[in-house]
């Protein structure tokens, strides 16, 4: 019955997101109604202390986790947020793109380059952490050049509009939210689990990449005949120095010289290491511009942007975990690890079958935030209940919602690139799905390779495997179709 309810309140809940309904109102309501049901189906509790009626104990729990995020997590998103748009604003994020871009330029392949802006797309990554963000900056400096060069619109479109698809680096929220579940260190997290995986998918991600852009080029060459088009809504490029090029880099550089793996007698974290970094720029900017008041309106515009943050990523992550409460409330997980051990499912299916839940809904949403953090709470139950680490579960989920995100044609990436490019989204998601679709199964084959659970879950993977060359098969016989009726 509970397994039902969730069931029904996940599918109520997915209609409402793509009929573009607001994802946090949406979850608190949800959330709110399984919790208010399992009340009188589970005798579910909510809080530890009670407020003396059940009915208040809901809110009193959504009350308690807006004061544990404002101040924790959320407090560390928004200093990102804000110290992302303070490098946009002073010209230090498009001196970066503009100086790392310098060298690919160089080169005479057309899908050598668009398998490098991959790469360079999502090392930028690490510094500009919102998707759509990075998205803009590169169709802004990297898309015309590129067009230029030789490369196809729906190809270039295609690639920039993915360099944030592997989420990693203390500068992700999802990133963060993971290392703080699995109760590790994001630095910790960020070298010791993701670097590992990341340095082989991405490069291999690029190589698929370009090898797809280039098939879907000869088969669609109405797409190298059209010429660039760039929306004027893009902000020009600002006329920052040169040595402005280190400034997004100083909240990683503070965060990883000054821990376990650098200078161990001094700790910088997170929040720590980005304030450092803001009044560091601000300084930069005083010095360049001689004028304090400019200086102060910057920093108060960090302040504002923090304050966006807060209403669009942080009270996603509270209506998560609304959310999560009411399926755990409601008796879902509990079925679900009941059945799974019934019928005698290991941990590693019990994990890829999140994954793949991540994935799948990622991509319904276009929101990778909203179903990781919908997920990621439950976690560490879980894996006290099935014997699992905890960061070896939550780094396959993590990693899904970026690559699920990228195939979403209501993605906020993928729109935005869509607009500026003259493209469809459905035009990008086609070219898309074939990277994305690989490189999550490559993650998925390192993740449980590393845990040594790789031989557990052949018989699943390769079910997956099957159902993805179908779908394959099925969109290349409509493309196909397509392209004879448009001769006829």
């Amino acid at each position: 019955m509970s397994l039902f309810i969730a069931l029904c309140g996940l599918i109520f809940a997915g209609r409402l997101i793509l009929k573009n309904y607001n994802p946090q109102g949406v979850l608190f309501f949800v959330g709110i109604a399984m919790m208010a049901i399992s009340i009188f189906t589970n005798n579910a509790t909510f809080v530890d202390k009670s407020t003396g009626w059940i009915g208040f104990d809901i809110f009193e729990y959504i009350s308690m986790v807006f004061g544990k995020q404002s101040g924790g997590l959320g407090l560390k998103i928004m200093l990102i947020g804000g110290f992302a748009l303070l490098m946009s604003a002073i010209g230090a994020s498009q001196v970066m793109v503009k100086l790392t871009a310098n060298p690919l330029m160089k080169l005479n392949s057309p899908y050598l380059m668009l398998a490098l802006a991959f790469i360079l797309g999502q090392m930028l990554s690490l510094f500009i952490s919102s998707a759509t963000g990075l998205g803009l900056l590169l169709m802004a400096t990297l898309y015309p050049v590129l067009i230029r060069l030789g490369c196809s619109k729906a190809g270039v479109a295609s690639v920039l509009a993915s360099t944030c698809a592997i989420e990693f680096g203390p500068g992700s929220g999802n990133s963060i939210l993971a290392a703080q579940t699995a109760g590790v260190d994001i630095t910790e997290y960020f070298v010791g689990e993701q670097l590992p995986i990341i340095s082989v998918l991405v490069i291999v991600v690029a190589i698929i990449h370009a090898i797809t852009q280039r098939f879907f080029d000869r088969n669609d060459e109405k797409n190298q005949t059209l010429e660039p088009i760039i929306n004027d809504n893009i902000e020009p490029e600002q006329s920052a120095p040169l040595y402005y090029v280190m400034l997004p880099m100083l909240p990683l550089f503070f965060m990883l010289t000054f821990s376990n793996l650098g200078v161990k007698t001094i700790s910088v974290d997170m929040a720590t290491a980005i304030v450092l970094s803001i009044f560091i720029s601000l300084s930069f900017e005083f010095i360049r511009e001689r004028k304090a008041k400019s200086v102060f309106e910057k920093l108060q515009g960090v302040f504002n942007d923090m304050g966006k943050v807060f209403a669009s990523v942080v009270t996603l992550i509270i209506a998560g975990q609304t959310f999560s409460m009411g399926l755990k409330s409601i008796g879902a997980v509990d079925s679900m690890l009941h059945m799974a051990s019934s019928i005698g499912l290991s941990a590693a299916v019990i994990i890829l079958f999140m994954a793949l839940l991540t994935f799948v809904i990622s991509a319904l949403m276009g929101s990778g935030n909203a179903a990781f953090f919908s997920f990621a709470p439950m976690v560490p139950q879980i894996a006290n209940k099935i014997g699992a680490n905890t960061v070896d579960m939550i780094l396959p989920i993590q990693l899904s919602a970026g690559f699920g995100r990228t195939i979403s044609p209501i993605a906020g990436v993928i729109i935005a690139v869509a607009g500026i490019s003259g493209l469809s989204p459905f035009d990008i998601v086609r070219r898309t799905f074939i990277p994305m679709i690989s490189g999550w199964l490559l993650m998925l084959i390192l993740t449980f390779s590393k845990g040594g659970q790789l031989m557990q879950l052949m018989p699943f993977l390769i079910g997956i495997i099957i159902l993805v060359l179908v779908c394959l098969w099925r969109l290349k016989k409509n493309s196909s179709n397509k392209q004879i009726q448009a001769e006829l």
